[in-house]
C-alpha cells in the first residue's frame, strides 16, 4: 500500500510541457525542458555550470566487457588505460566499498596521475538517512573521489523525488558529481543542479534482449533524449550489440548525448581499434548540434556536431541497408581533413578507415550496412 504524499506549506505542481517543432533538428536543439527549471544556486556554483569542480568527460568501465580476477589491481589497470585513451574518469562498481580508506587514496591519487578521476557506485538505500548520507559525502570527497554513480530509485513517489532532490543539494556542498542510474528520466534537473552529469533512464546497453537494437538506437535520439542526457553505456563491439555494425557502435558515441560519456567497451578493445584516433577525439559535450534532413525516426539519425572548430559526422542506420548522400554545406569554408570510420559490406564486425581532404561544396555518399553506421572527423588542414 503507498503512502500517501504529505506536503508542507505552499504546494508547487510540476511543468507539463510538449515540444513542436517544424523538423527534427529544431526538436533536438530544444531547450524547453530544461528552461522551466531555475538557475542554479550562485552560493553553491559562483560560475554555473563553469564552477571548476564540474567537468564532462570520457570514462572506462569494468561491468560489461572487463571482468576479472583482482578488482582493485583491475581498477589500477583500467585508470592506467583511460589514461592512454586521454579519457576523463575511471567509474568503479560497488566492489570499491570492501577496499580500505588507504587503498581507495592510492587508488585516486595514481588515477590522478593518470590524467584520471573517479566516479564510485552507491545503492539509492544507502543514502534515504540523512546522517548517513552526508557522512558518506564528506568521506567521498576527503577521499578525493571526483562523482557518484547512484542506482536503483525505481519509482517515482514522493519521498523519491525528495531524495533526487537532498542528494543534489549534498553532493553539490561536497563537490561531487552525480550520475543516476535506474533512475527516472530527467526534467530539467541538470540547469539547477549543474553536478547532475548525467541519469540513465533509458533502456541501454545494460539491456541484454533488444530485438532490433539499429531500430531502437534511432529512435532514441528523438524521443527519449529530447528529455535531456542519458547514461546508455554505449560503443560495445560484442555480441551484445545485437544487430548493428562495429560502425555502428562507435557513432552511437557522437549522437547520444552524455556529459558523462561512458564507453561499455574494455579500454583494451578501444587502445587496439583501427578507429581509436577517432575514439580518442569525440568530446563529451558540443558547442553545435545540426540534425541532417535524411534524419527519420527509427530508420536513421543524422548528425553533424561541432566542438570547438572540428566537426563531426555521426550517422546511426536502421534495420534496412542504405545509401545516402550527405552534402557538406554544414562546414565553414576551409580546406579539412577526414579521418573516418564506415561499413565493410557485409562485415558487421569490422571497420574500413579512410582519411582525405574534403570542402564544404563536397558531397559525400555513404552506403550503410542494415544496422550500419558512418562517423567522420573533419579538421581544419593547418
Amino acid at each position: 500500500m503507498q503512502t500517501p504524499a504529505t506536503v508542507r506549506g505552499n504546494i508547487a505542481t510540476p511543468w507539463r510541457a510538449v515540444i513542436v517543432g517544424h523538423d527534427l533538428n529544431a526538436l533536438v536543439n530544444s531547450d524547453l525542458v530544461s528552461n522551466l527549471c531555475p538557475p542554479p544556486d550562485p552560493l553553491l556554483f559562483p560560475q554555473g555550470i563553469a564552477t571548476d569542480w564540474i567537468k564532462p568527460g570520457r570514462a572506462v568501465w569494468r561491468y560489461l566487457d572487463g571482468h576479472g580476477d583482482d578488482n582493485y589491481k583491475d581498477a589500477k589497470e583500467f585508470s592506467r588505460m583511460a589514461g592512454q585513451l586521454g579519457f576523463e574518469y575511471n567509474v568503479i562498481e560497488g566492489y570499491w566499498n570492501r577496499w580500505t580508506d588507504d587503498q581507495i587514496k592510492e587508488l585516486v591519487e595514481y588515477s590522478k596521475q593518470q590524467g584520471v578521476e573517479l566516479f564510485v557506485w552507491v545503492h539509492s538505500k544507502d543514502l534515504r538517512d540523512p546522517q548517513v548520507r552526508q557522512e558518506l559525502f564528506k568521506k567521498c570527497h576527503t577521499l578525493g573521489i571526483a562523482g557518484l554513480k547512484i542506482d536503483f530509485f525505481d519509482h517515482e513517489a514522493k519521498e523519491v523525488i525528495d531524495l533526487y532532490q537532498a542528494i543534489l543539494k549534498e553532493s553539490a556542498e561536497n563537490q561531487l558529481l552525480v550520475n543516476f542510474h535506474g533512475s527516472n528520466k530527467p526534467t530539467g534537473e541538470p540547469r539547477t543542479w549543474p553536478n547532475e552529469i548525467n541519469r540513465e533512464a533509458i533502456r541501454g546497453m545494460e539491456s541484454r534482449s533488444v530485438p532490433d537494437r539499429a531500430g531502437h538506437d534511432t529512435t532514441l535520439p528523438f524521443t527519449r533524449f529530447l528529455a535531456g542526457h542519458a547514461d546508455y553505456t554505449p560503443v560495445l563491439f560484442t555480441e551484445r550489440r545485437g544487430n548493428t555494425t562495429w560502425t555502428h557502435q562507435l557513432a552511437t558515441a557522437a549522437v547520444f548525448t552524455a556529459p558523462l560519456l561512458t564507453y561499455a567497451s574494455n579500454p583494451k578493445t578501444l587502445l587496439e581499434s583501427p578507429a581509436l584516433p577517432l575514439i580518442q577525439s569525440i568530446p563529451p559535450v558540443w558547442d553545435n548540434t545540426i540534425v541532417l534532413p535524411m534524419s527519420e525516426i527509427g530508420r536513421c539519425a543524422a548528425f553533424a556536431r561541432r566542438r570547438g572548430d572540428t566537426w563531426f559526422l555521426a550517422i546511426l542506420n536502421g534495420s534496412e541497408a542504405r545509401t545516402i548522400q550527405v552534402p557538406l554545406s554544414f562546414l565553414p569554408q576551409a580546406d579539412y581533413h577526414v579521418f573516418l570510420a564506415k561499413d565493410k559490406a557485409d562485415q558487421p564486425a569490422d571497420f574500413q578507415i579512410e582519411e582525405r581532404s574534403v570542402k564544404p561544396g563536397d558531397q559525400m555518399s555513404i552506403e550503410m550496412n542494415a544496422g550500419g553506421g558512418f562517423i567522420a572527423r573533419f579538421s581544419k588542414d593547418r
